[in-house]
């Protein structure tokens, strides 16, 4: 059986003769001989990682610190281990992931927590199992740790296909069904795959593209594999901080919900408009929070510990930013602000009734233009337009950011590619091998051929094309072609971007802005173009990350082309079971603007105001002249953005211009203007605390900690929210326990917040008290 599995995983002795000649034949070395040798002038890393070395997690160097170059071809890689861990957490993620696309803040499950969990189940399986049989073949190794965390975290992202069945089943009335739902959802999946597969050889292969928020979670698989020194310690700590925060989390999240923004303004002052809009932000679409302590981990997220403080530092300048620019539209009544909501997603009349889109579409869902123009046009609101304009600058300021910093290294990187990637060539010299090592160790091992990837995006667009016909999508066959087109586009250049800089920009504007043009006046059509065009670069760039992943870690690219079709298979399946759920028993909470403390359909209702706006009334909004021109003119504004910067670092080398990245400052210039922003205030002492003054003073115990910390604190409270979440807030279709009323948990049915802000702020003509 070993023999069978090492001859699907590994190339035969002929195509290991083809490794670039640098005086070592590989298959008669150890892994750590074969390192040494292909080695001569490279900074050889620790076979056991170091904890306690300062590890720069935002530069290319950072690599050589980080990964060691051991590696075993002997492990076992597809165990009995790995099938149960795999679709268990495949199914937790899947679930609680989905679920947490309908709260009122955006979360996503942390890749730390999928480690951990992976990795002490692992432990348990390898101790409790019979030993020596194929249960159980050996000691839990870092390739299968690697693979079961990959399977997870791949599970555990929302298909946006979950939005538009949630939009047509909430705003359309159309319930698609099971199969059309789940071929919808894996079709959109899979395209994203196959276009992963073919630009391996530029987004995967090149030792340049290191993808710098990978950084941490092979930090930690190191710590964990790599070195047994302190390795109790590490555990006693992440079972206490978990137990500690999972207790705590029923705190604010059942008994205490005041807790999760508590704003000593909010109770001086409980009938002001404006303190609710200025120190308001325990629930969505509140207000900016100002100064509100968050005690709800849920919504705090590891984030301030793990992201880089250069990273940090560009998005705290954004919040400022962001602060100022809401208040000036509103309390300067850009865009009818001031009759309008502060904060909303969806659309609206002129006077800030909800837009009702269905008197304006025939029954086709085409546009009805003499219904519209006895209508009226649909408005935004004030910030919801300025979170449009900034995150359209964000996108083509991130190019020219990249363009204008980073094209000589980016141009470098491709030529030094085109000449090693060449794997028959044996004029190979030491230096290209050092430079990316880890590319050469892997030969080794058998790689996909690119013909799997391409049969699987043939098959998987076939697939879409039939379900696009099947659930009448409205969408013509060469929309979805031009669709897959784009995003493949994207994949490339946006996928250059983040496996370079680490930035992932947000395309999905740019996508809904060409589909609606053209393919314009129906909405359904749009947000089917909208799946094809950007789902699939969301999942691409998600895939490729761990194969990079896959290459530092060793693990052999068939065994990851295996786990990765196993978790995009079961998280698609659990995303819509769950998404059916909650949309049947919350549907009323989902269709209003605010939510509750614990459901919101901000996400859906955002997916389908934007694709009736640039669907259905893309030309009548948005073209040149018409009411928000200025939202797609923003994409030319934001190639100017970072010139400024770079010409004043050229005039002033020394004054940290080179660390302003303008793409992530207007990206988070819009990010206050949906969710909760009652965390805000924490999110960014904390980041201060951990990213700088520990890192900076205390690095010792922050590299030992900080990253561990961050998965117990994830960990713990993802699990006690999958709990609540079925047995106290009706996701198992019971109904929803009503915790008793107290002082922090008031009674808010009378349109108040638990942070004893006044009521919601429908448009601040009509309320006008202060």
């Amino acid at each position: 059986m070993a023999s069978e599995i090492t001859n699907i995983f590994m190339t035969s002795d002929d195509t290991a003769s083809t490794l670039p000649e640098v005086g070592v034949d590989y298959p008669t070395l150890s892994p750590m001989e074969e390192a040494k040798e292909v080695m001569p002038t490279f900074e050889e890393p620790n076979a056991s990682f170091d904890i306690d070395e300062i590890v720069d997690d935002f530069g290319f160097g950072a690599v050589a610190k980080i990964v060691s170059v051991e590696d075993d071809a002997s492990l076992p890689l597809l165990t009995f281990r790995f099938f149960v861990l795999s679709l268990i957490l495949s199914v937790f993620g899947g679930i609680l992931g989905q679920i947490f696309y309908f709260k009122p803040q955006t979360l996503t499950i942390s890749t730390l927590f999928h480690q951990l969990a992976s990795y002490f189940g692992g432990i348990f399986m390898a101790w409790i199992l019979p030993k020596g049989t194929w249960l159980n073949p050996g000691p839990f190794n870092i390739k299968e740790h690697v693979l079961i965390a990959t399977t997870a975290s791949t599970a555990s992202s929302s298909a946006l296909a979950t939005g538009l069945i949630a939009s047509e089943n909430l705003y359309f009335n159309r319930d698609l069904g099971y199969f059309l739902s789940i071929s919808l959802i894996l079709s959109s999946q899979l395209v994203g795959y196959g276009l992963a597969g073919l630009f391996r050889s530029i987004l995967v292969y090149p030792a340049r593209a290191y993808y710098p928020g990978k950084l941490s979670s092979i930090a930690l698989f190191e710590a964990l594999h790599r070195s047994t020194r302190d390795q109790s310690k590490y555990v006693k700590f992440f079972t206490i901080v978990f137990l500690a925060i999972f207790i705590w989390e029923w705190i604010p999240q059942f008994i205490a919900p005041s807790l999760v923004g508590f704003s000593v303004f909010c109770l001086a002052n409980r009938n002001s408009a404006v303190f609710t809009i200025l120190f308001g932000g325990i629930n969505s679409n509140e207000g900016l929070g100002l100064f509100s302590l968050c005690f709800d981990w849920l919504y705090i997220s590891s984030d301030p510990l793990t992201l880089p403080w250069s990273t940090q530092v560009n998005q705290m300048i954004g919040l400022a930013g962001c602060v100022a620019a809401m208040l000036g539209f509103y309390y300067g009544n850009i865009w009818n602000s001031l009759n309008l909501p502060f904060m909303g997603q969806g659309i609206f009349t002129s006077t800030g009734d909800i837009y009702n889109q269905s008197l304006i579409l025939d029954s086709n869902n085409n546009l009805n233009v003499t219904a519209y123009e006895n209508y009226g046009q649909p408005y935004f609101a004030g910030s919801w337009a300025m979170q449009l304009l900034f995150n359209n600058i964000g996108i083509t300021a991130a190019v020219m950011h990249v363009a204008v910093w980073n094209s000589s290294e980016i141009l470098e990187a491709i030529k030094k590619f085109r000449v090693q990637s060449d794997s028959t060539s044996n004029n190979s010299d030491a230096t290209r091998v050092d430079e990316n090592i880890h590319f050469y160790m892997m030969a080794k091992y058998k790689e996909v051929p690119w013909w799997w990837y391409a049969a699987l995006l043939v098959l998987a667009m076939v697939s879409g094309l039939g379900v696009n016909a099947a659930a009448k999508s409205d969408l013509d066959w060469w929309c979805f072609l031009i669709a897959i087109a784009i995003a493949a586009f994207l994949v490339l250049v946006i996928g250059f971007l983040f496996a370079t800089t680490g930035f992932n920009l947000p395309t999905q504007t740019l996508v809904q802005l060409v589909g609606g043009f053209i393919r314009p006046g129906n909405p359904v059509a749009n947000m089917y173009f909208t799946l094809w065009g950007y789902q699939t670069t969301a999942q691409s760039l998600n895939l490729l990350m761990d194969l990079k992943v896959a290459q530092y870690m060793k693990v052999p690219p068939r065994a990851m082309f295996i786990s990765q079709i196993l978790g995009t298979i079961v998280g698609g399946v659990s995303n819509y079971g769950i998404t059916k759920m909650i949309v049947d028993s919350q549907r009323d909470v989902l269709l209003t603007a605010n939510g509750n403390d614990m459901w919101s359909g901000q996400q859906v209702q955002n997916y389908n105001a934007q694709a009736v706006t640039w669907g259905a009334l893309s030309k009548q909004l948005f073209a040149a002249g018409a009411y928000y021109a200025w939202i797609p003119y923003s994409f030319v504004i934001g190639f100017f953005v970072p010139l400024p910067t770079y010409f004043l670092h050229k005039y002033f080398p020394h004054r940290g211009f080179n660390y302003i990245n303008t793409g992530i400052i207007a990206w988070w210039i819009g990010y206050m203007t949906n969710g909760i922003n009652s965390n805000l205030f924490v999110y960014c002492i904390l980041g201060f605390v951990s990213q700088y003054y520990l890192r900076r003073y205390h690095a010792c115990w922050f590299n030992r900690y900080n990253y561990l910390l961050a998965a117990a604190l994830d960990g713990g409270t993802q699990v006690a929210v999958f709990i609540m979440t079925f047995a106290l807030f009706g996701a198992g279709g019971n109904g929803a326990v009503q915790m008793p009323y107290w002082a922090l948990n008031p009674d808010t049915s009378n349109g108040g917040f638990s942070d004893y802000c006044g009521t919601a702020i429908t448009a601040i003509g009509n309320n006008t008290s202060s």
